[in-house]
């Protein structure tokens, strides 16, 4: 079987990561990966799903985060796609008493492939994170 709508299901894929973070459900954010799968970052790396999943307890320093998916460019090649998604990740925590509210302006490049398996979805294989800005303000309101 192969995905009517392969964009549409990546584009989901991508958006179903930042719910799974930001509600802090683990076991959701595990579907979304291969078992092998590889997620790396600035100054972190994790080399297989279960990897991931416990360096997820990292986000325990911020009170909440949320990301926002933007637009996002496919390349498919039969049963595996290239993805670059931008989006925005917002990250509220407190530092000296102070509540404060660090954004970045991100970038992941995916490796997807399709599981053709019992739920025929796509999956990651490998998500690299890549920060291209940071703004870092006091929380106000």
């Amino acid at each position: 079987m192969t995905d009517p709508n392969p964009r549409h299901a990546l584009y989901e894929l991508a958006c179903r990561y930042a719910q799974a973070v930001d509600r802090r459900d683990w076991p959701q954010l595990a579907t979304l990966f291969t078992p092998n799968a590889q997620l790396s970052g600035p100054a972190f790396s994790f080399d297989s799903r279960d990897a991931i999943i416990a360096g997820m307890g990292a986000l325990a320093h911020y009170e909440l985060t949320q990301h926002h998916v933007h637009n996002q460019l496919v390349t498919l090649d039969a049963g595996e796609a290239s993805v670059e998604t931008y989006g925005i990740a917002s990250h509220i925590y407190v530092r000296d008493g102070q509540k404060r509210k660090l954004d970045w302006g991100l970038r992941y490049h995916d490796r997807c492939v399709f599981d053709d398996g019992d739920d025929g979805t796509w999956r990651f294989a490998s998500r690299t994170l890549l920060v291209d800005w940071t703004q870092d303000l006091p929380l106000e309101g």
